[in-house]
């Protein structure tokens, strides 16, 4: 371990942001619309970067991209919109399916994926989590590609955070879930007026998900298609209306808009 992953600032904060060295590498954040994706981006940025939402509907209607160094490693975050609201959110799906198709094509161009990070809520059932992971592993073929699951709202969980990990570890594993590592956090704002329980949560979860990225990004691009690109964007778009078909409720699914998007 260097010098710089013991950094530590007045807050209890490691993983001091220096200058940007060499290109960024690609961590995608992917899960549920609402379940924090965009707080937990302003939580590694350390301030408000993304625009977050009080509510259960996505606010994030593209994929954006938010560079960040930690440790003097340089890391492009991409906060993903999400894919199950329907049409009550402000990311129709047939939207949320084109944007991903061509958000997805342009890194395969470009350069690829480093780090895939499943975006969870502590409160939701974990068999209710396979949806999202399995059309991600479906698409992301590249078994090499490594994955580390981030589960938020746990600032009331006890008696510590990591604690919900080694309570559902093993069942996450029954049905299917593999992950290259884990963290645990809350991703409430660090406000002056919060219990000193809170500041320490804060500052313990942008501590564990930065050692995560560090640990588990691959120095090595992954490609999210093959080399028939046509071919498997036709693929990863059946795949997608196959798994969506099945939880997006409410909304028109126009498909042949969709086809007519990647002709």
């Amino acid at each position: 371990m260097s010098d710089s992953h013991d950094t530590t600032d007045t807050t209890g904060n490691k993983y001091l942001q220096q200058g940007y060295q060499g290109r960024p590498r690609n961590v995608v954040l992917y899960g549920e619309s609402g379940v924090g994706k965009s707080s937990l981006i302003n939580l590694i940025m350390g301030h408000d970067a993304a625009k977050t939402s009080p509510d259960a509907l996505a606010c994030t209607t593209t994929h954006a991209p938010y560079d960040v160094t930690i440790s003097g490693q340089h890391f492009r975050l991409w906060d993903t919109a999400g894919l199950n609201e329907g049409s009550e959110g402000t990311v129709p799906a047939v939207m949320a399916e084109r944007n991903l198709t061509a958000f997805l094509r342009g890194l395969n161009q470009e350069d690829g994926v480093h780090l895939l990070i499943y975006c969870v809520r502590g409160t939701r059932a974990t068999k209710a989590l396979q949806t999202h992971y399995k059309i991600f592993s479906a698409v992301i073929r590249d078994s090499k590609v490594p994955t580390i699951i981030v589960v938020t709202c746990l600032e009331d969980f006890r008696p510590v955070m990591a604690e919900w990990w080694n309570e559902n570890k093993d069942e996450l594993a029954t049905y299917g879930m593999q992950f290259s590592g884990y963290a645990c956090v809350t991703t409430l704002k660090d406000e002056p007026t919060e219990s000193p329980d809170i500041h320490q949560r804060h500052a313990q979860s942008y501590n564990d998900v930065c050692r995560s990225i560090l640990d588990h990004c691959s120095q090595t691009p992954h490609k999210t298609w093959g080399t028939d690109t046509i071919k498997d964007q036709r693929s990863f778009l059946a795949i997608l209306l196959q798994k969506l078909a099945r939880f997006v409720g409410g909304a028109h699914r126009d498909q042949d808009a969709l086809k007519a998007s990647l002709s």
